[in-house]
Protein backbone atom coordinates (compact mmCIF):
# COMPACT_ATOMS: atom_id res chain seq x y z
CA UNK A 1 0.00 0.00 0.00
CA UNK A 2 1.26 3.48 -0.66
CA UNK A 3 -1.12 5.53 1.11
CA UNK A 4 -2.40 5.32 4.52
CA UNK A 5 -5.46 7.73 6.23
CA UNK A 6 -4.56 10.24 8.61
CA UNK A 7 -6.46 8.75 11.51
CA UNK A 8 -3.80 5.76 11.19
CA UNK A 9 -0.46 7.61 10.59
CA UNK A 10 0.14 8.11 14.37
CA UNK A 11 0.92 4.41 13.95
CA UNK A 12 3.56 5.13 10.96
CA UNK A 13 7.45 4.89 11.27
CA UNK A 14 8.07 8.94 10.90
CA UNK A 15 10.28 8.39 7.79
CA UNK A 16 7.47 6.60 6.24
CA UNK A 17 4.73 9.61 6.38
CA UNK A 18 7.00 12.75 7.76
CA UNK A 19 6.64 14.90 10.28
CA UNK A 20 4.13 17.14 9.57
CA UNK A 21 1.61 14.08 9.06
CA UNK A 22 3.16 12.15 12.09
CA UNK A 23 2.46 15.26 14.19
CA UNK A 24 -1.01 16.14 13.33
CA UNK A 25 -2.11 11.51 12.82
CA UNK A 26 -0.95 12.21 16.70
CA UNK A 27 -3.91 15.48 17.07
CA UNK A 28 -6.78 13.53 15.27
CA UNK A 29 -5.92 10.50 17.89
CA UNK A 30 -6.41 13.20 20.83
CA UNK A 31 -9.59 14.92 19.27
CA UNK A 32 -8.38 18.17 17.97
CA UNK A 33 -10.27 19.30 14.88
CA UNK A 34 -7.72 18.27 11.98
CA UNK A 35 -9.09 18.13 8.38
CA UNK A 36 -9.45 14.78 7.30
CA UNK A 37 -6.99 13.29 5.25
CA UNK A 38 -4.60 10.75 3.88
CA UNK A 39 -0.79 10.45 3.01
CA UNK A 40 1.02 9.24 0.03
CA UNK A 41 3.63 7.46 2.20
CA UNK A 42 7.48 7.71 1.62
CA UNK A 43 8.20 4.82 -0.16
CA UNK A 44 5.82 5.76 -2.96
CA UNK A 45 8.66 8.00 -3.92
CA UNK A 46 11.10 5.70 -4.43
CA UNK A 47 9.26 3.14 -6.02
CA UNK A 48 8.77 6.53 -8.52
CA UNK A 49 12.67 6.68 -8.39
CA UNK A 50 13.05 3.13 -8.86
CA UNK A 51 10.89 2.29 -11.70
CA UNK A 52 11.96 5.51 -14.01
CA UNK A 53 15.42 5.18 -12.91
CA UNK A 54 15.92 8.44 -12.29
CA UNK A 55 17.96 10.67 -9.53
CA UNK A 56 16.39 13.64 -9.71
CA UNK A 57 14.48 14.44 -12.80
CA UNK A 58 10.92 13.97 -11.56
CA UNK A 59 8.80 15.98 -13.43
CA UNK A 60 8.64 14.26 -16.77
CA UNK A 61 8.42 10.62 -15.68
CA UNK A 62 5.31 8.53 -15.26
CA UNK A 63 3.99 7.49 -12.11
CA UNK A 64 3.54 3.81 -11.54
CA UNK A 65 0.29 2.07 -11.80
CA UNK A 66 -0.33 0.92 -8.92
CA UNK A 67 0.74 3.73 -7.00
CA UNK A 68 -1.62 6.41 -9.20
CA UNK A 69 -4.25 3.28 -8.58
CA UNK A 70 -3.90 3.86 -5.06
CA UNK A 71 -4.08 7.59 -4.87
CA UNK A 72 -6.99 7.33 -6.61
CA UNK A 73 -8.60 5.17 -4.38
CA UNK A 74 -7.52 7.11 -1.43
CA UNK A 75 -9.24 10.21 -3.02
CA UNK A 76 -12.35 8.81 -3.50
CA UNK A 77 -12.67 7.61 0.10
CA UNK A 78 -11.60 10.67 1.36
CA UNK A 79 -15.18 12.38 -0.80
CA UNK A 80 -17.18 9.89 0.37
CA UNK A 81 -15.75 10.24 4.06
CA UNK A 82 -16.23 14.05 3.75
CA UNK A 83 -18.98 13.67 1.97
CA UNK A 84 -18.21 16.39 -0.97
CA UNK A 85 -18.49 14.88 -4.81
CA UNK A 86 -16.67 17.94 -5.59
CA UNK A 87 -13.80 18.35 -2.73
CA UNK A 88 -11.48 20.90 -2.48
CA UNK A 89 -7.54 19.29 -0.79
CA UNK A 90 -4.67 20.70 -0.27
CA UNK A 91 -1.51 18.79 -1.30
CA UNK A 92 1.46 19.34 0.93
CA UNK A 93 5.02 17.99 1.65
CA UNK A 94 5.46 16.04 4.50
CA UNK A 95 9.28 15.10 4.89
CA UNK A 96 10.95 13.41 8.15
CA UNK A 97 13.46 16.55 7.71
CA UNK A 98 11.24 19.29 8.34
CA UNK A 99 11.64 19.45 12.28
CA UNK A 100 15.17 18.39 12.52
CA UNK A 101 17.27 20.23 15.83
CA UNK A 102 18.64 22.82 14.89
CA UNK A 103 17.88 22.66 10.87
CA UNK A 104 13.93 22.80 9.95
CA UNK A 105 12.86 22.39 6.30
CA UNK A 106 10.16 23.14 6.96
CA UNK A 107 8.82 26.13 4.32
CA UNK A 108 11.18 24.70 1.76
CA UNK A 109 8.70 22.03 0.15
CA UNK A 110 6.19 22.68 -2.03
CA UNK A 111 2.19 22.84 -0.88
CA UNK A 112 -0.60 23.38 -3.54
CA UNK A 113 -3.91 24.50 -2.52
CA UNK A 114 -7.39 24.13 -3.91
CA UNK A 115 -6.87 20.85 -5.44
CA UNK A 116 -10.14 19.82 -7.44
CA UNK A 117 -9.40 17.38 -9.60
CA UNK A 118 -7.71 14.08 -10.29
CA UNK A 119 -5.03 14.97 -12.74
CA UNK A 120 -4.69 17.92 -10.79
CA UNK A 121 -3.84 15.84 -7.94
CA UNK A 122 -0.92 14.06 -9.21
CA UNK A 123 0.77 17.15 -10.62
CA UNK A 124 0.96 18.25 -7.20
CA UNK A 125 1.78 15.33 -5.85
CA UNK A 126 5.19 15.53 -8.33
CA UNK A 127 5.03 18.90 -7.70
CA UNK A 128 6.10 18.31 -3.81
CA UNK A 129 8.39 15.16 -5.18
CA UNK A 130 10.28 17.52 -6.69
CA UNK A 131 11.01 19.94 -4.36
CA UNK A 132 12.71 17.23 -2.99
CA UNK A 133 15.47 18.03 -5.35
CA UNK A 134 15.02 21.90 -6.11
CA UNK A 135 18.50 24.22 -5.60
CA UNK A 136 16.63 25.87 -2.91
CA UNK A 137 16.45 22.95 -0.43
CA UNK A 138 19.92 21.84 -1.97
CA UNK A 139 21.21 25.18 -1.21
CA UNK A 140 20.02 24.88 2.87
CA UNK A 141 21.01 21.02 3.01
CA UNK A 142 24.47 22.38 2.30
CA UNK A 143 24.45 25.31 4.61
CA UNK A 144 23.15 22.64 7.15
CA UNK A 145 25.71 20.28 6.35
CA UNK A 146 22.75 17.67 5.88
CA UNK A 147 22.22 15.18 3.22
CA UNK A 148 18.12 16.04 2.72
CA UNK A 149 17.84 13.18 0.17
CA UNK A 150 18.51 10.84 2.95
CA UNK A 151 15.00 11.99 4.85
CA UNK A 152 12.01 10.59 2.66
CA UNK A 153 9.35 12.28 1.13
CA UNK A 154 5.32 11.44 1.63
CA UNK A 155 2.67 14.11 0.41
CA UNK A 156 -0.05 14.66 2.68
CA UNK A 157 -3.27 15.12 0.81
CA UNK A 158 -6.40 16.81 3.39
CA UNK A 159 -9.82 18.76 2.87
CA UNK A 160 -9.21 22.07 2.14
CA UNK A 161 -10.66 24.32 4.73
CA UNK A 162 -11.92 27.66 3.12
CA UNK A 163 -11.13 29.31 6.08
CA UNK A 164 -13.03 32.56 7.03
CA UNK A 165 -9.72 33.87 8.87
CA UNK A 166 -6.31 32.08 9.95
CA UNK A 167 -2.75 32.12 11.38
CA UNK A 168 -0.21 31.08 13.45
CA UNK A 169 -0.11 30.91 17.21
CA UNK A 170 3.13 30.51 19.20
CA UNK A 171 2.66 28.64 22.89
CA UNK A 172 6.01 30.63 23.80
CA UNK A 173 6.88 34.19 23.02
CA UNK A 174 9.12 33.80 20.32
CA UNK A 175 10.82 37.04 21.08
CA UNK A 176 11.34 37.28 24.93
CA UNK A 177 11.22 33.37 25.41
CA UNK A 178 8.85 34.15 27.95
CA UNK A 179 6.81 30.75 28.26
CA UNK A 180 3.88 31.93 30.35
CA UNK A 181 2.64 34.02 27.14
CA UNK A 182 1.24 32.90 24.14
CA UNK A 183 1.36 34.91 20.71
CA UNK A 184 -1.21 34.57 17.89
CA UNK A 185 -1.10 36.58 14.48
CA UNK A 186 -4.04 36.15 12.58
CA UNK A 187 -5.66 37.81 9.27
CA UNK A 188 -8.48 37.16 7.06
CA UNK A 189 -8.95 34.40 4.46
CA UNK A 190 -5.96 31.76 4.09
CA UNK A 191 -2.73 31.64 5.99
CA UNK A 192 -0.77 32.10 3.09
CA UNK A 193 -0.87 36.10 3.18
CA UNK A 194 0.25 35.99 6.79
CA UNK A 195 2.88 33.18 6.49
CA UNK A 196 4.40 35.15 3.35
CA UNK A 197 4.64 38.10 4.58
CA UNK A 198 2.07 39.74 2.18
CA UNK A 199 0.11 41.26 5.03
CA UNK A 200 0.18 42.86 8.53
CA UNK A 201 -1.73 40.28 10.35
CA UNK A 202 -3.68 41.53 13.49
CA UNK A 203 -1.26 40.15 16.88
CA UNK A 204 -2.33 39.08 20.21
CA UNK A 205 0.13 38.38 23.19
CA UNK A 206 -2.02 36.80 25.95
CA UNK A 207 -1.19 35.68 29.26
CA UNK A 208 -1.81 32.01 29.91
CA UNK A 209 -3.50 32.73 33.08
CA UNK A 210 -5.77 35.21 31.20
CA UNK A 211 -3.97 37.93 33.69
CA UNK A 212 -3.95 40.45 30.43
CA UNK A 213 -4.72 40.34 26.67
CA UNK A 214 -2.46 42.56 24.64
CA UNK A 215 -3.95 43.79 21.25
CA UNK A 216 -2.43 45.01 17.92
CA UNK A 217 -4.49 45.74 15.17
CA UNK A 218 -2.30 44.88 11.54
CA UNK A 219 -3.43 46.63 8.34
CA UNK A 220 -4.64 43.14 6.87
CA UNK A 221 -4.50 44.63 3.55
CA UNK A 222 -5.36 42.05 1.58
CA UNK A 223 -6.92 38.04 1.54
CA UNK A 224 -5.78 35.34 0.14
CA UNK A 225 -8.91 32.72 -0.92
CA UNK A 226 -9.75 29.90 -3.29
CA UNK A 227 -10.41 30.75 -6.90
CA UNK A 228 -11.77 28.49 -9.48
CA UNK A 229 -8.45 26.90 -9.29
CA UNK A 230 -5.87 27.61 -6.86
CA UNK A 231 -5.74 30.53 -4.50
CA UNK A 232 -5.89 34.11 -5.38
CA UNK A 233 -5.67 37.89 -4.00
CA UNK A 234 -8.52 39.88 -3.23
CA UNK A 235 -8.30 43.34 -1.34
CA UNK A 236 -9.93 43.83 2.36
CA UNK A 237 -12.85 46.27 3.04
CA UNK A 238 -12.22 49.05 5.42
CA UNK A 239 -14.63 47.61 7.83
CA UNK A 240 -12.79 44.35 7.68
CA UNK A 241 -9.55 46.69 7.96
CA UNK A 242 -10.69 48.74 10.87
CA UNK A 243 -11.87 45.62 13.41
CA UNK A 244 -9.97 42.64 15.03
CA UNK A 245 -10.61 39.71 12.86
CA UNK A 246 -10.97 37.41 15.79
CA UNK A 247 -13.95 37.48 18.34
CA UNK A 248 -12.67 37.53 22.09
CA UNK A 249 -14.67 33.34 22.00
CA UNK A 250 -12.48 32.48 18.93
CA UNK A 251 -9.65 34.12 20.63
CA UNK A 252 -10.19 32.38 24.04
CA UNK A 253 -10.91 28.92 22.34
CA UNK A 254 -7.20 29.11 21.03
CA UNK A 255 -5.66 29.62 23.66
CA UNK A 256 -7.13 26.42 25.50
CA UNK A 257 -5.93 24.45 22.53
CA UNK A 258 -2.21 25.91 22.22
CA UNK A 259 -2.51 24.88 25.97
CA UNK A 260 -3.72 21.04 25.53
CA UNK A 261 -1.68 20.85 22.48
CA UNK A 262 1.29 22.34 24.27
CA UNK A 263 0.34 19.82 27.19
CA UNK A 264 0.69 17.13 25.03
CA UNK A 265 3.70 17.48 23.33
CA UNK A 266 5.22 18.99 26.28
CA UNK A 267 7.51 21.22 24.84
CA UNK A 268 6.28 24.96 22.98
CA UNK A 269 4.25 24.58 19.81
CA UNK A 270 4.36 26.43 16.65
CA UNK A 271 0.57 26.24 15.31
CA UNK A 272 -1.37 26.99 11.96
CA UNK A 273 -5.21 27.06 11.97
CA UNK A 274 -7.66 27.92 10.05
CA UNK A 275 -11.47 29.19 11.53
CA UNK A 276 -14.50 28.48 9.22
CA UNK A 277 -17.80 29.13 10.96
CA UNK A 278 -16.29 29.26 13.96
CA UNK A 279 -14.86 26.25 14.09
CA UNK A 280 -10.81 25.82 14.70
CA UNK A 281 -9.00 23.61 12.71
CA UNK A 282 -5.39 22.76 13.18
CA UNK A 283 -2.86 22.89 10.13
CA UNK A 284 0.34 22.31 11.57
CA UNK A 285 1.57 21.79 14.77
CA UNK A 286 5.69 21.90 15.14
CA UNK A 287 8.46 22.83 18.16
CA UNK A 288 8.96 26.66 18.34
CA UNK A 289 11.96 27.18 16.26
CA UNK A 290 13.48 29.75 14.92
CA UNK A 291 15.26 27.90 12.02
CA UNK A 292 13.46 27.92 8.41
CA UNK A 293 9.74 28.83 8.12
CA UNK A 294 6.08 27.32 7.50
CA UNK A 295 4.32 25.78 4.76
Amino acid sequence: MYTVSLQSAGQEEILRVGTKAFHLAQLVQENFRVPQGFIVTSNALARFMIENHLEEKVWEATVPSEIERDIAAAYERLKVETNESDLSVAVRSSSAAEDLQGASFAGQYESILNVKDFPHLMESVKMCWSSLFSDRVKQYALQKKIAAEKFPMAVLIQRCIEADVSGVVFSMNPVTQNKEEIVINASYGLGEAIVSGMVTPDSFLVSKQLAYIHRDLGGKEMKMVYGQKGIKEVETTSEEQACFCLTDEQLLSLVRETKKMEAFYQHPVDIEFAIKADHIYILQVRPVTTQGGQD
